[in-house]
């Protein structure tokens, strides 16, 4: 240990002492179950050769650094350096990884595939802590709104009235939105995303999730699978089955044309509504205390490894919210 790290443990101990989340939050898992995962899109071993990259835990931790303060690559390298608890948090290392190396390691999981692993490995180690399925799961979604760009939508706008199309540079390209779509919404305009997640009754972690072009209506997306006891969904899925069987179906009624619903429908209707209520929980936390529902990012797949790890984020800070409550 160098003289410097060990001088920044023995000032961490005062910002412990007054209370830090993130210490928890860094005990809640098994890191080094993540390392194989991470390490099998690098290639710099002895016999393949390459350059030597940073520790395996360090960029998954960083990535989840990221999703729980809402930071871009660049802030998160600036606040690394100057915050004890984010120092701490990853094992205060003498190396910290630049906001470059941030940006290549989350691209190489996106082109790997090894993206949903990590969510797979996540998943697998909630079960063997205990925290097992049993009464069922709430389905939802949720807006990530991208910037359009409203001078270019503008611009495009005015061209197509003419019948022509607007032509851009390759540089141009890559600094527009590729996969965003608008949407409407209780007389509402989005633009950008949407996350769709699965949230368990029981402990109210999140068990699956899928990111679409915000144009996508929510039920065309079915996240549940056979064994989740029970699916609880919105009127926005009415009409739309569960593929998975033996799954109860408890989405709520929706009025048609000519025919209200009656006093015992209106009552299922209210019971569902309060189960699925805790479902709402994973979203205020994400938008007011990871400041997220906003993305940056121009491709649907990176925008899904960015919301995949707010949703980590999430599920290692319901952890310890649920050792607090004492139902660990």
């Amino acid at each position: 240990m160098s003289f410097d790290n060990f001088f920044l443990q023995e000032s961490y101990k005062k910002v412990r002492s007054l209370g830090d989340r993130l210490s928890k939050i860094k005990d809640a898992i098994d890191w080094e179950r993540f390392r194989p995962i991470v390490a099998a899109v690098y290639h710099d071993n002895k016999e393949v050769g390459g350059r030597p990259h940073t520790d395996e835990i360090i960029i998954v931790k960083a990535l989840v650094l990221q999703a729980l303060y809402g930071l871009s690559d660049p802030e998160l390298e600036y606040q690394i350096h100057d915050r004890l608890s984010f120092r701490n948090f990853l094992g205060f290392p003498d190396t910290i990884p630049d906001f470059t190396t941030i940006w290549k390691a989350r691209d190489r999981l996106v082109k790997t595939g090894n993206d949903v692993l990590i969510w797979e490995e996540l998943q697998r180690q909630l079960d063997d802590k205990g925290y097992v399925l049993k009464r069922g799961v709430i389905q939802d979604a949720t807006f990530i709104e991208a910037d359009v760009g409203k001078k270019r939508y503008a611009e495009e706008k005015r061209c197509r009235k003419k019948g022509k199309s607007k032509r851009y540079s390759k540089k141009q390209k890559q600094h527009m939105d590729q996969d965003g779509s608008f949407a409407v919404k209780n007389n509402q305009v989005h633009y950008g995303y949407k996350t769709h997640m699965k949230v368990d009754i029981d402990y109210h972690l999140i068990r699956n999730l899928a990111v679409t072009t915000a144009s996508v209506h929510d039920n065309e997306i079915d996240l549940v699978n056979e064994g989740d006891v029970a699916a609880y969904r919105d009127k926005g899925y009415f009409g739309k089955p569960l593929r998975a069987r033996n799954v109860k179906d408890n989405t709520m009624l929706r009025r048609s044309r000519g025919r209200r619903l009656n006093g015992g429908q209106q009552k299922r209707n209210k019971n569902i509504a309060r189960i699925r209520a805790p479902g709402e929980r994973p979203f205020a936390v994400m938008k007011r205390v990871f400041r997220g529902g906003r993305t940056y990012v121009k491709t649907l797949e990176r925008v899904f490894v960015k919301e995949m790890f707010v949703c980590f984020a999430y599920n290692l800070y319901q952890l310890v919210t649920l050792e607090k409550r004492g139902l660990a």
